[in-house]
């Protein structure tokens, strides 16, 4: 019974993640959102996931999600070792606990300013996506058997930077991608250089911007660290209890 429940927790974090993606994808070329401005091409509409970090979540989390369910198929010999890996799921779960905050404060705060809402694919998606997703993720790493055996100063020290790549390397790429728009193409052709305005070197002044590139990178070192801190607490009082069979 457990393990049938291991498996349905996998499945649901590997298919419904690229469902998420996948639907908004093509339902905005197909029946597009009136809020959004009219009909994007389907080379639009992929532009408009790959810019937000959510999507990389997302991505990220489905594909850690399938490769988890391929490795519960495999004898302990030939499974995927990073998918078995505490670190790397703190990581899948610290970035989807930084999404689910800051879509949910910022649902809460200034809903007219955010995207998600307007049609039935949207609400389906961000449903799913930013408030299911994540409990279910969570729930995961909560009853899953603890292998690591690091403290969590040693975490701190040699895992959580890890973290940070990833967050790094979109940075990048929104600023690389923003900066080629901003520069080389007139600004009526501009399709969303910067997706959040808080970020936007074009809308902000440096010590807001800079500083704000900065601190999310950052971040998800912290995030991780408690992420990983509190796994070691709860360890001992869920997962040993109600863990997983493996």
């Amino acid at each position: 019974m457990k393990n049938r429940i291991k498996l349905t927790f996998l499945l649901f974090i590997a298919i419904v993640p690229i469902f998420c993606v996948g639907i908004d994808l093509l339902m905005s070329v197909i029946q597009p959102d009136p809020g959004s401005g009219g009909a994007l091409t389907f080379d639009e509409s992929i532009i408009n996931q790959v810019i937000y970090f959510s999507v990389w979540t997302t991505l990220i989390t489905s594909f850690w999600g399938i490769t988890a369910v391929l490795n519960y198929f495999r004898k302990n010999s030939k499974k995927i070792a990073w998918a078995e890996s505490d670190n790397v799921l703190t990581m899948v779960v610290s970035y989807q606990i930084v999404v689910f905050l800051i879509y949910t404060f910022t649902f809460i705060a200034a809903r007219d300013g955010i995207v998600g809402f307007s049609t039935w694919y949207k609400v389906l998606k961000s449903v799913l996506e930013h408030w299911i997703l994540p409990f279910v993720v969570i729930g995961y790493y909560i009853l899953r058997e603890r292998e690591s055996t690091l403290t969590s100063n040693e975490f701190m020290k040699k895992k959580a930077w890890i973290n940070c790549v990833i967050p790094f390397a979109y940075i990048f790429f929104i600023s690389i991608r923003g900066l080629m728009i901003v520069k080389y193409s007139d600004k009526a052709d501009w399709f969303t250089p910067f997706p959040y305005s808080q970020l936007d070197p074009t809308d902000q002044p440096v010590y807001l911007w800079l500083p704000g590139m900065i601190s999310f990178i950052a971040l998800f070192y912290f995030v991780s660290s408690l992420v990983n801190f509190t796994s070691i607490k709860l360890n001992n009082k869920i997962s040993i209890k109600y863990k997983f069979v493996r």
